[in-house]
């Protein structure tokens, strides 16, 4: 088993299924390969974290403006009339 490197504390992985089982899809960046062994605290989310959406947008990840669709007001006229 080779050493342990510091990494991030925790990470966002995705379970998947697999023929008869199921798998988790960890981030390629995190330098496993195959036939590792690793270790998993499992932990369930049943619901976003109290004041999760009272949070500030992060400034790393500034989020784009949104622009309405093109061609969505001449379908509705289309559509529905004036």
């Amino acid at each position: 088993m080779r050493p342990l490197s510091p990494g991030p504390s925790t990470i966002r992985a995705k379970v998947v299924k697999d023929g008869n089982f199921v798998a988790v899809r960890l981030p390629a960046s995190l330098g496993f390969k195959p036939g590792d062994e690793i270790v998993m605290a499992i932990r369930l989310v049943e619901a976003w974290p109290a004041g999760y959406f009272d949070r500030e947008p992060s400034p790393e990840f500034p989020m784009p403006e949104r622009t309405k669709a093109k061609g969505r007001e001449a379908r509705k006229k289309r559509l529905f009339g004036d």
